[in-house]
C-alpha cells in the first residue's frame, strides 16, 4: 500500500468512526426531541436545518460544490434509498413494532450490505471476516433481546416496513460507493439533504394542512431542549454524518462501512447511561465486547479497495 493509499484509508476510518459517534449520540437527542414533536415533523425540521446549513456554506464558499443542475439530477435518484426510504419507512414501521424488534432487524444491515455489494460491486470477504461480522451482528442482537424483546404486539407489516428501511440503508452504502467515482462526498451529502428537506416538509405541510394545525408546526421550537436537539440532528446527524459516510465509502468497501454502523449502538448505550442516567447491565458489556471485537478484527483483516 502506497503512502497516499494509506493516508486515504486512515482518513476514511477516521470519518466512519466520527460518523458512528454522531449516530450513537443522535438516539439520545432523538428521545429528547420527540417529547416536543411527532416523528414526521421532526424529520421535516431536522432536514430544514441541514438544508439551511448547505445554503450558508454555499454563501460563504460559492461554487465550492462544483455541480451543475444536471449533476444534481444525476445524484437525486440515489437519495431515494437514503435518506428518503430509510427514514420514511422507519417512521412508519416504528409505530407498529417495538424499538427492540426494530433493533434486531437493523443489526443485519451489514449482512444485507454484503449481499448487495457482492451483486453490484463484486465485493467479497474472507471466511474469517464472515465469522467476525456475525460476532458483531450477534452483539447488537443480543443487547436488543436482553433489553426486553418480545413478540407481544408484533405486527408483520411493521417488520416489513423496518426491513425495507434496513435494505434501503444497505443499498445506500453500496450505491454511494459507486457514485463517489464521479462526485465529491460534499456534493453527494448536500444533494441528499436538500432532497430530504423538500420531501419531508411537503409531507409535514400536507399533514398539518389537512388537520388544520399548520400553526402548530413550529411550536416545538419554543422548547430550548428541542431546539438544541434538532440542531444536533439536522446539522451533525444529517448533514455532517452523511458527508462523513460518503467520505468513508469513497475509499472503504461498502461492507466495512456497513459493519461500522454497529459501533453507533455502543455510543448510544454509553450516552444514555452517562447523560440520561439509563441503567447499564452486564449484557450491555457483553454485547459491546462482541461488537467491538467483531468490528475491529473484521476491519484489520483484508484490504480496502476503491470502487471499480
Amino acid at each position: 500500500m502506497t503512502d497516499i493509499n494509506r493516508t486515504d484509508t486512515i482518513k476514511a476510518y477516521a470519518a466512519i468512526t466520527l460518523q458512528s459517534l454522531i449516530t450513537g449520540f443522535s438516539f439520545m437527542f432523538l428521545k429528547i426531541a420527540l417529547q416536543s414533536a411527532d416523528t414526521m415533523d421532526l424529520l421535516a425540521h431536522r432536514f430544514t436545518l441541514a438544508a439551511l446549513s448547505v445554503a450558508v456554506f454555499m454563501l460563504i464558499r460559492p461554487g465550492s460544490l462544483g455541480i451543475r443542475p444536471r449533476d444534481f439530477l444525476k445524484i437525486l435518484p440515489y437519495s431515494i434509498a437514503y435518506p428518503l426510504c430509510f427514514f420514511f419507512f422507519q417512521t412508519l414501521g416504528m409505530t407498529q413494532i417495538s424499538s427492540s424488534q426494530a433493533g434486531i432487524i437493523y443489526a443485519v444491515v451489514p449482512i444485507l450490505t454484503l449481499l448487495v455489494a457482492g451483486i453490484l460491486l463484486k465485493e467479497k470477504i474472507r471466511v474469517t471476516q464472515a465469522v467476525f461480522m456475525l460476532l458483531s451482528v450477534s452483539g447488537v442482537i443480543f443487547i436488543n433481546i436482553m433489553n426486553g424483546f418480545s413478540l407481544e404486539g408484533y405486527r408483520f407489516s411493521g417488520f416489513l416496513l423496518i426491513l425495507i428501511s434496513a435494505v434501503s440503508l444497505a443499498f445506500y452504502n453500496v450505491l454511494v460507493r459507486r457514485l463517489s467515482r464521479d462526485y465529491s462526498p460534499l456534493a453527494i451529502a448536500c444533494v441528499m439533504n436538500i432532497t430530504a428537506f423538500l420531501f419531508f416538509n411537503i409531507i409535514a405541510a400536507a399533514k398539518h394542512t389537512a388537520a388544520g394545525t399548520l400553526t402548530d408546526f413550529f411550536r416545538p421550537f419554543l422548547s430550548p431542549s428541542f431546539t438544541l436537539s434538532v440542531l444536533f440532528l439536522g446539522v451533525l446527524s444529517s448533514l455532517i454524518s452523511s458527508l462523513l459516510s460518503a467520505r468513508a465509502l469513497k475509499t472503504l468497501q461498502a461492507v466495512r462501512v456497513g459493519l461500522f454502523n454497529n459501533v453507533g449502538t455502543i455510543v448510544s448505550i454509553l450516552a444514555g447511561t452517562v447523560f440520561l442516567h439509563e441503567s447499564f447491565y452486564w449484557y450491555h458489556a457483553a454485547g459491546i465486547a462482541a461488537i467491538l471485537t467483531g468490528t475491529v478484527i473484521f476491519n484489520l483483516t483484508g484490504s480496502s479497495s476503491r470502487p471499480k
